[in-house]
């Protein structure tokens, strides 16, 4: 079999203008928000997108903002696995309140309602179905965003894409936009210690996933690898200890930083089939995304290796592996460490549901995958998923 291409030697990296991470920096807020927008502007009125249990824990507290900078509004109401309406929704109270910023605190699918919601809401009047569906193109910027994450997986907060779905064709993609990006990406892990072990195990299963696919993409460049390369390592060693005690702030910091790296990297590179499959097996299951990618991913590794051995080869010397076959035994090893299963078959998955996947899995990420898998081929794994 052909053994993929080098790493390609043109590319582009693009994210946040700033990204600020640390323990503490979520104390930063009002010097960024007043960084973007200035004590003068009336008062730096910004608009708050969280999820219920923040504003249920107290966290409008924790903002820390004085009175000139209190919230002009609070939405809510975003949950797992957004669809379109709750993007026009949000873009409704946000053009309602008038605000000079948006400020984003939550699980990835938090920050990319906010994400659509900042841009649309300064643009003319109309639903985001028609740029979901590219009958519309985001033409000019919005309103500054600053996203804060609380889990350690997703990476939106330095992502120029969002992902959304369609309920009535159960069409997942991403809306995507270089205008979407946000301004600023403040990465405090300390907002991560009270994420429970299994949400704790899915998002850090899904940072992994994007690490490894980032590192194996046909977009590759020397530039992501290195820093795939290091999310891989960091998560590799330091999740396991972040889902045995989630109080455990040196290992929350390494998997914050892991998940931020792998982040950095996947926005250029794109990523592979695992992705490009978990999209609609998690809309034809009804599962969270990261359970999904943890458990589709030792099965697409095995795929891809027979392409990627150079890059395994590689990827096992700067981790001080004794060889490509590593990388498989470990995340095989993680996985039974967080308790995820080798298959789908307890979750219901049938041959029925096969034509809705392979209908929807050609996305960009199956682009870049770095072998490429038939629909005979997704078929084959589809089976093995549904029987194991």
């Amino acid at each position: 079999m052909d053994t993929m291409d080098k790493p390609v030697d043109s590319f582009e990296l693009s994210c946040p203008p700033a990204i600020l991470f640390g323990c503490g920096r979520f104390g930063q807020l009002p010097e960024v928000v007043e960084s973007l927008v200035g004590r003068q502007v009336s008062g730096g009125r910004c608009f708050l997108v969280c999820t219920r249990g923040f504003v249920e824990r107290g966290g409008l507290d924790l903002l820390s903002l004085p009175r000139s900078q209190s919230p002009v509004g609070v939405f809510s109401e975003v949950r797992p696995e957004p669809e379109l309406a709750i993007v026009d929704r949000l873009v409704g109270a946000v053009r309602a309140a008038n605000p000079e910023v948006v400020v984003a605190v939550g699980g990835g699918s938090t920050l990319d309602v906010a994400k659509v919601a900042a841009v649309l809401a300064a643009l003319p009047e109309a639903p985001v179905k028609p740029y979901f569906r590219g009958q519309l193109r985001i033409e000019r910027p919005g309103l500054p965003l600053i996203a804060v994450p609380t889990t350690a997986g997703s990476g939106a907060e330095i992502t120029r894409n969002a992902v959304l779905i369609e309920p009535e064709t159960g069409k997942k993609q991403s809306l995507r936009s270089d205008l979407m990006t946000p301004r600023v990406a403040l990465v405090d892990p300390e907002l991560t210690l009270t994420l429970p072990p299994k949400a704790t195990a899915e998002s850090g299963m899904d940072a992994l996933t994007q690490a490894v696919e980032s590192f194996l993409s046909k977009r590759a460049s020397r530039a992501t690898m290195a820093l795939a390369g290091t999310a891989i390592g960091l998560l590799l060693n330091h999740l396991p200890a972040a889902f045995r005690a989630g109080d455990g702030l040196p290992a929350r910091i390494r998997v914050a930083e892991g998940s931020l790296l792998g982040a950095m990297a996947f926005a250029q590179s794109g990523l592979g089939a695992v992705h490009g499959l978990a999209h609609p097996l998690g809309v034809a299951l009804g599962l969270p995304h990261g359970l999904v990618c943890a458990i589709l991913l030792p099965h697409v590794l095995r795929f891809n290796a027979p392409v990627c051995e150079e890059r395994l080869t590689r990827l096992a010397r700067e981790n001080g592996w004794a060889g490509p076959g590593r990388l498989l035994e470990r995340i095989v090893g993680l996985s039974d460490e967080l308790g995820i299963p080798s298959g789908l078959r307890g979750y219901g998955l049938r041959p029925a549901h096969f034509p809705f996947i392979l209908e929807n899995c050609r996305s960009n990420s199956m682009n870049c995958n770095p072998r490429p898998m038939s629909d005979a081929e997704v078929g084959e794994l589809l089976q093995k998923l549904a029987s194991a």
